[in-house]
């Protein structure tokens, strides 16, 4: 097996030398080279087709160092999707194409198209929220039905842009995170100036409207489970971990960039319901995480590994609230669960490991 065979490059967004999740990819690196793979981070915009080379960094003797390196034969997307992705996309796509690279698993496009490929699936579909386009007629829709709704860009991620309009004595009440992802709470009393607002907040982007769902405890903490599913050594789907994040009371969401925290999701289960709602809230989680990655799989392509997030109401119905193609790590070390973290950061390069015995038929 040739050298550019038995390595690993992680596809990120890098601005010279500065990219971020580097702590994530020097552990890569270091298990990759145990395993003898050559693990660097590389970005897609850095590739030259004609000669089969990208200029990269890898960390040796303590530090990162930049170096040319074969174009590797696997690819670990970590290029995460924002407003700047245009610049990558096309580089990107020409090396999806290319039949000599293989990767670990393709990014999953907008929540739209996830939701879209989920609710087809009779186990899943019960607990998607109901979800449509954002448009007059469908926030005018929801909140009449329900009261109360939540919009969401559709390529968004911690929580900014998500907003929830509830109904409120003397109109409106809006609150959520803005585009700097800073807090913010008004009331609006016209349903024109509420039009007005949700013109204004969401131009220029594609947004998803939602039923406002109870995810929070008796005292209002928000509150959902991640759970990190990834491919094993041997190919198959395998849960790593799973965590409770909470965020602040003044909040909606509980997204760890917005100064939320995490706890373990056993004892705060227990804590907060009644036992025979936390055995049936464990086992409605286990089967839906159990059925997601491959029912999305036979619909999207190839996958690596998933951040699915779970809701939680105040009745104990479990819901499918995100899935994410690229999860951080962060919560498995806020939970102090170190044999999470661990397969957290081993899994890609072990599933990178079974790839490259499939591809020459074992060595």
């Amino acid at each position: 097996m040739t050298a550019n065979q038995r390595s690993l490059g992680i596809m990120t967004r890098c601005q010279g030398s500065h990219f971020v999740d580097k702590g994530y990819y020097r552990k890569l690196t270091q298990y990759g080279r145990k395993h003898g793979i050559r693990v660097f981070v590389f970005s897609p915009r850095q590739v030259d087709f004609s000669s089969r080379k990208v200029n990269g960094f890898e960390f040796r003797n303590g530090a990162w160092q930049s170096n040319v390196f074969p174009i590797p034969a696997l690819i670990y997307d970590r290029c995460f999707v924002g407003p700047s992705y245009r610049h990558y996309k096309p580089f990107v796509e020409k090396l999806q194409n290319d039949r000599n690279i293989t990767f670990l698993g393709h990014g999953l496009s907008g929540k739209w198209q996830v939701h879209q490929m989920l609710v087809k699936s009779a186990v899943l579909a019960p607990h998607l929220p109901p979800t449509d386009l954002l448009t007059l007629p469908a926030l005018d829709g929801t909140l009449n039905k329900y009261g109360a709704a939540i919009i969401k860009p559709m390529a968004g991620t911690h929580g900014i842009g998500v907003v929830r309009i509830k109904e409120a004595r003397g109109g409106y009440e809006v609150s959520g995170r803005n585009r700097e992802n800073q807090p913010f709470r008004r009331l609006i009393r016209e349903k024109k100036k509420l039009k007005a607002f949700v013109a204004s907040f969401t131009a220029g982007r594609k947004f998803l409207v939602q039923p406002y769902l109870e995810l929070h405890t008796s005292d209002g903490t928000p509150f959902d489970v991640r759970v990190l599913v990834q491919k094993n050594g041997q190919g198959n789907w395998e849960t790593t971990g799973r965590a409770v994040r909470l965020g602040d009371k003044q909040s909606i969401t509980s997204n760890l960039h917005g100064g939320g925290k995490a706890v373990p999701l056993a004892s705060f289960l227990s804590k907060h319901f009644p036992s025979a709602i936390v055995t049936r809230i464990d086992h409605v989680i286990h089967k839906l995480t159990d059925e997601l990655p491959r029912f999305l799989e036979q619909s999207h392509g190839r996958l690596v590994e998933l951040g699915i997030d779970v809701g939680i109401d105040t009745k104990g119905n479990v819901w499918i609230i995100e899935v994410n193609s690229r999860p951080g790590r962060t919560v498995f070390r806020m939970i102090d669960d170190p044999t999470a973290q661990l397969h957290s950061i081993t899994q890609p390069v072990r599933y990178a490991n079974y790839l490259m015995k499939e591809r020459v038929g074992g060595y």
